[in-house]
């Protein structure tokens, strides 16, 4: 590489880390989408230009790459990005001329969808918890305890505390034994990963994430419906209170009063179900 390349290179990246400087405060996709227009703005870029590859966007921003999705996501639909795959692609400035009303529009109806997904998580996810108290096997729930165990290794790093909680809330959709019910929430599950950005990711945050599940998993354990019922609500609390969802709904576990076996315990099987 020349001098002068790399001197161009060099004053690139020294750009973009002031164009994509770290947002510290509120990580949700319509702050980036806010710091990106805003680099639009004030670097005058214009139909054509390219901006930084995803993953060096994410790292500059400080955001994970699913929130960074979201808002390039919605972005492109608004027509301010144009999005290229392969290897000559990127993330190009589709046109300078922000259309605002449609931009606008487009965050409502992300928004929108947001409250409904948060909200059909809490009607949704506790039945899946008592499904998986009854209906666990041992080694199921061993591996529940591992994924705790995998949060528990990697505190102080994001990115693996996020996939460990990921990895949890998916094995407790496994031991409630629906196949519905574990499609149904790993769609769920999959369109929540981009909200986690916003949340706190600090080891303190860790640390009250590995308490929660500890407990919830001991809960489960014991077949105590009323003390999950109790725990759910600390799972629940932290991404409506983020995104001010406000549910009028909630589920509650019933047991029919002819089912005997709900009174106690159930055997849990060492062999984990085909």
């Amino acid at each position: 590489m020349s001098t002068q390349a790399g001197r161009r290179r060099a004053t690139t990246v020294e750009k973009n880390a002031r164009i994509f400087a770290p947002i510290k405060a509120h990580r949700t996709f319509e702050t980036v989408i806010e710091r990106i227009i805003e680099a639009i703005d004030s670097q005058g870029l214009s139909e054509g230009d390219r901006l930084p590859n995803e993953s060096e966007m994410a790292r500059l921003l400080e955001v994970s790459r699913p929130t960074l999705r979201q808002a390039l996501r919605v972005l492109e639909t608004s027509g301010v990005l144009k999005i290229r795959a392969g290897q000559a692609g990127g993330v190009f400035v589709a046109s300078e001329m922000v259309p605002v009303e449609v931009l606008g529009q487009n965050i409502a109806l992300e928004v929108h969808h947001v409250g409904e997904l948060i909200a059909t998580r809490r009607i949704i996810e506790p039945i899946v918890y008592h499904l998986a108290a009854e209906n666990a096997s041992e080694e199921e729930l061993d591996r529940i305890a591992d994924a705790i165990e995998l949060m528990r290794r990697h505190l102080g790093e994001p990115n693996m505390i996020s996939r460990a909680d990921g990895l949890y809330h998916r094995r407790i959709a496994h031991a409630a034994g629906n196949q519905i019910l574990l499609r149904t929430m790993t769609g769920i599950y999959r369109d929540l990963n981009p909200l986690r950005g916003a949340l706190r990711n600090d080891r303190e945050h860790g640390l009250h994430m590995i308490d929660v599940h500890s407990r919830q998993l001991e809960a489960i354990r014991a077949c105590d419906h009323e003390g999950l019922e109790r725990m759910l609500q600390e799972t629940f609390v932290d991404l409506e209170e983020e995104f001010k969802v406000t549910s009028r709904f909630s589920v509650r576990w019933t047991p029919r009063e002819d089912n005997v076996s709900a009174k106690a315990p159930p055997e849990r099987k060492r062999k984990a179900r085909a």
